[in-house]
């Protein structure tokens, strides 16, 4: 579905400007709101790098003595790496945080500009709902002049009270006539602005949400990367582990610590 802003915010309130505009200054909260969430992620990724230290060092304070001590080396080792891997999240989210800053204060400013731009746009939106309304009511006040007169014929009023209430109807209808004259301008130039209006308003949206796009296509890029090293890693670290059999481990241990090979005799 292709979708145009001018098709579907006119209707009876002429409220569309209004629903546009708020809907332009929440992509500055989103904004914001989307730099708030990577800069909590960075933090979770740095606690995750400090206790992945934490785990290493307990790994390396592991007894250094035994068969089993080749063991904590490797486990020191893969902790480390991916304690590594966290911080680099962590200063790649940071860069992606700066990119976010920069690009909200860029869009702050823009609003400024559009909110400027588009006075005439706000003047005639409040002209035309003026009119409207006072159209609408001229024309309510209008049908009550012929209501009266219907019910004066059948009470069978007096003449006098009758051309009373004539003459009413007949500056009511020319009030009314003259509100439709001035309207038709004010409607034309209301429709003018609001459809350059829509336009615009949807150039921006389709700007900011591809650019909102792009800001989580890199935020998903690095979380791919990341999973895909983190895997390397724990495959890494299950290839040691398998090469790490009971007699290997046996080997090593009478490798560094054999006290001799022949018996006495």
């Amino acid at each position: 579905m292709t979708v145009d802003f001018n098709d579907y915010f006119w209707g009876e309130k002429n409220n569309g400007f209004d629903v546009l505009y708020h809907n332009m200054k929440y992509g500055l909260v989103a904004s914001k709101e989307m730099t708030d969430f990577f800069r909590e992620r960075s933090n979770i990724e740095e606690s995750n790098s400090k206790m992945m230290t934490k785990l290493a060092n307990k790994a390396g304070s592991g007894c250094i003595h035994g068969t089993f001590a080749p063991v904590w080396a490797v486990l020191k080792g893969s902790a480390e790496r991916l304690s590594s891997l966290h911080l680099q999240m962590v200063q790649k989210i940071t860069e992606l945080v700066k990119d976010i800053t920069k690009y909200a204060e860029e869009l702050h400013k823009k609003h400024k500009a559009v909110k400027e731009e588009e006075a005439g746009t706000l003047e005639a939106v409040q002209a035309m709902q003026a009119s409207t309304h006072a159209v609408q009511k001229a024309k309510e006040l209008y049908t009550s002049r012929m209501q009266e007169i219907e019910k004066l014929k059948k009470d069978n009023c007096s003449p006098k009270d009758l051309e009373k209430a004539e003459t009413k109807l007949r500056k009511q209808h020319d009030d009314y006539r003259n509100l439709v004259e001035k309207h038709n301008p004010i409607k034309m130039e209301f429709e003018r602005r609001m459809t350059s209006t829509c336009k615009r308003f949807q150039d921006i949206e389709e700007a900011h949400l591809k650019q909102m796009r792009e800001f989580l296509t890199t935020y998903i890029e690095l979380l791919q990367t990341n999973h895909d090293m983190v895997g390397q890693v724990h495959t890494e670290f299950k290839r040691q582990f398998v090469e790490m059999t009971v007699d290997k481990l046996l080997e090593q241990f009478v490798l560094n610590k054999y006290t001799g090979l022949e018996k006495p005799g």
